[in-house]
Parts: structure tokens; C-alpha cells; sequence
């Protein structure tokens, strides 16, 4: 009877930690005006730095973002899906402070090229997520 308890726990806890993720996201810029800016950041407690970090190299690696490079807590990647040549830039900040380690996603796209918000902050989200394990 506990085990069902417990999963349920963590899944509340997960979805409070997207929930999170989701009410943290941001945009700047003016669409096909200027480039954007699309962020968002999650804090967890306990996290390593140096893990999240390399999880977040690890994942983008393996899901072929090209330039995937870590130096100490930034991770950075490069994508080009709109078939222009014009990559667009998702970098991740992972510092840490008080015990906690803060998650910070910023992902750029280049004047005149948009991306819809909601899959933005999806897969933000979810990369996150990937590098608090």
C-alpha cells in the first residue's frame, strides 16, 4: 500500500517542479523584428552542478544538437530546423548557491524566424528535467 503512496508522491513533486519551469517562462523580443529570447529556470535542491551539467551536454548530444560544448556550469548547443542555414542558439546556466542549483534556459532565435511559445517552453522544460535526473 506504501509503494503506490510514494510514486504518487514523486509524481506530485515532478509536476510541481514543470509547474514551476512553465511559470517561470519568458519571452523578449518583437517577432520577425528583432531575434527572440525564450526563458525559463527551475531550482532544485541538492543537485550537483557539475552533474546537471553534464547531463544536459549528455541529453543534447544524443538528441543531435551540433556545437554541443560544456564549459563548467554553461552548456551551449546549436539547431537549425528552418532550413535557412541560421542556426539558432539554446544555452543553459547551471549555477549553484545555499545548497540549491538553479537551471536557467535561454534559447535564441535570429531576427525574422519565430517558434511557438508553448513548444518552446515544453522542451525547455524537459531538458530541464532531464538534467535534475
Amino acid at each position: 500500500m506504501r509503494l503506490p503512496l510514494v510514486i504518487l508522491c514523486i509524481a506530485l513533486a515532478a509536476s510541481s517542479a514543470s509547474a514551476n519551469c512553465t511559470k517561470n517562462f519568458t519571452t523578449l523580443g518583437l517577432p520577425l523584428l528583432s531575434q527572440i529570447e525564450y526563458r525559463t529556470q527551475e531550482t532544485y535542491k541538492g543537485l550537483d552542478q557539475t552533474i546537471a551539467a553534464k547531463r544536459l551536454a549528455s541529453r543534447l548530444k544524443s538528441e543531435g544538437y551540433s556545437r554541443v560544448k560544456r564549459n563548467g556550469g554553461v552548456v551551449t548547443a546549436w539547431q537549425e530546423t528552418s532550413g535557412s542555414g541560421r542556426p539558432q542558439e539554446l544555452r543553459f546556466i547551471v549555477s549553484g548557491r545555499s545548497g540549491k542549483t538553479t537551471i536557467e534556459a535561454i534559447f535564441t532565435v535570429q531576427q525574422g524566424q519565430i517558434a511557438g511559445n508553448r513548444v518552446v517552453r515544453d522542451e525547455l522544460c524537459r531538458l530541464i528535467a532531464t538534467a535534475a535526473g
